[in-house]
């Protein structure tokens, strides 16, 4: 599959392009950048008096921002030596704690920026500074189709990557993503719930409209191993019992790619005799008997992942709950 190139790459290529613009060496069609690992990479640039444009290219990764364009604007100045890196257009601005970048400011990540700041430095030397600013005129709507508006990222999208590579996993994504949320619940204090979609949102939210939700798709895995890792002693997971399921049966990647259909089990765990097309046929022919099944999945996650208490819900497609129940060994704290 092929690889590409992070949007902290683009901009980092925009920015060199055009502070070698600004430093009187003409515009280019194509500008080499360091990367994080010292590598280079040379990428298309559009160069013009008021800024240079690189249009991302994600490769073969599902990246909403491919194909989108990433514009720098440097402004030289002589009596001030720092380098300022500054969002313009596009690029969202943090609103909540718990993030890389502080409250207020663009949300660029600290290696995009030293990425700018050293490429920009390797055309204008150390003796001036700049002002660079970062815009992507697509990005307030591109950041509708991201994690930005739930994670308190404000107007635009984020100027990100570690290496200045993609390489094409979609999973990678989306795992980052999920640690982020889990890093700003924490940050301000919030229960942690974990659920799979917006279905499982919508119907726990229905019940506590003050929950605060992570949305980990099939990562569930992920989600409990950073969990873990940060220190969580207790949880809320919620959802159908069609994907939760899986969780007591020990798979916690939850596509069905990775992991089989759960109906039988479910039937299995309720004591119900009979063939089952689907854990929904399931839900609605016997909705008073899934207390076992939520029990068993909060238990099978505590012993597998060591958390002290973990509350499951379990609710059926049209979003009624089938059962609540808690596994562990110490006293819950009950999400509002």
């Amino acid at each position: 599959m092929r690889k590409g190139f992070t949007s902290g790459s683009a901009a980092a290529a925009a920015a060199r392009a055009h502070a070698r613009f600004q430093m009187g060496h003409g515009p280019v069609t194509h500008v080499s950048i360091t990367l994080p690992d010292k590598s280079t990479m040379e990428l298309p640039v559009e160069c013009h008096p008021h800024g240079a444009m690189v249009i991302k290219d994600a490769g073969d990764d599902p990246d909403i921002t491919h194909g989108a364009a990433f514009w720098a604007q440097v402004e030289l100045c002589e009596h001030d030596p720092a380098i300022h890196i500054v969002g313009g257009e596009g690029v969202g601005v943090v609103t909540r704690p718990g993030l890389q970048i502080p409250v207020g400011e663009a949300a660029i990540n600290p290696v995009p920026r030293a990425m700018i700041e050293a490429n920009v430095r390797g055309e204008i030397g150390t003796d001036r500074g700049a002002t660079v600013t970062i815009r992507v005129p697509e990005g307030r709507r591109l950041a509708e189709r991201t994690f930005n508006p739930r994670l308190g990222i404000e107007g635009g999208i984020s100027i990100i990557g570690t290496t200045g590579i993609v390489e094409p996993m979609s999973l990678q994504a989306l795992v980052e993503a999920i640690r982020c949320e889990i890093d700003v619940q924490l940050a301000e204090g919030h229960p942690i719930t974990l659920v799979p979609g917006k279905i499982g949102e919508k119907h726990l939210q229905a019940q506590r409209p003050a929950a605060q939700t992570i949305l980990v798709s099939n990562a569930f895995g992920e989600a409990l191993e950073y969990l873990r890792h940060r220190g969580v002693r207790q949880l809320t997971i919620a959802g159908h019992p069609g994907k939760l399921a899986k969780l007591a049966m020990g798979f916690y990647n939850t596509h069905s790619s990775a992991s089989p259909q759960a109906q039988d089990f479910v039937a299995h765990v309720l004591g119900l005799i009979g063939t089952y097309n689907t854990v929904e046929e399931i839900c609605q022919a016997h909705h008073e008997a899934f207390d076992p099944l939520a029990t068993r999945i909060a238990e099978q996650v505590v012993k597998d992942w060591g958390f002290a208490r973990v509350e499951v819900l379990l609710f059926d497609m049209p979003g009624a709950l089938l059962s609540e129940s808690i596994g562990g060994c110490t006293p819950f704290i009950r999400p509002t």
